[in-house]
């Protein structure tokens, strides 16, 4: 028997985060999202897609997360550091994740796997040396083999 399913926002922001500069520790650049106790059943997949913008004065890198329980919470996919272009100053960043329940419960488990990617700016060069573009799978383990996460669901 097939299950019925049907897409469903949680969730939406549409203001500009806080910007975040000239830090290695780890900051927040999507509000914490509150999931329903039990929303997470066996089987249910959540799609996450969200879209910002980066400058860099320099030629660091960038590294996304996806927690649980905020930014002390437990990983649930991470991207290898991704080494942008010098001197960006308005470029575009991406993240796509698929969030599937395997176990619900206080020790349920989630299966992330997805991709996280950082674009250029109009005064890069496609091709060249200062060419920032990158893109990198993420999942629970990073970019190596994806395995799913326990959390209290």
């Amino acid at each position: 028997m097939a299950r019925q399913t049907w897409v469903e926002t949680l969730s939406w922001v549409v203001a500009d985060g806080a910007a975040v500069a000239n830090t290695v520790t780890e900051t927040i650049v999507f509000p914490n999202i509150t999931i329903p106790a039990n929303y997470m059943a066996d089987g249910r997949c959540l799609r996450l897609t969200a879209y910002g913008r980066h400058g860099t004065t320099g030629t660091p890198t960038l590294t996304f997360r996806l927690r649980w329980g905020g930014v002390a919470g437990t990983v649930l996919a991470a991207s290898g550091a991704m080494v942008t272009g010098s001197a960006v100053t308005a470029a575009i960043w991406r993240v796509e994740l698929l969030i599937q329940t395997r176990t619900n419960g206080a020790t349920g488990t989630l299966f992330v796997i997805g991709r996280a990617a950082i674009g250029e700016d109009a005064t890069s060069t496609v091709g060249s040396a200062t060419n920032d573009a990158a893109e990198d799978f993420m999942g629970s383990a990073g970019v190596a083999t994806p395995a799913a996460v326990t959390v209290d669901l």
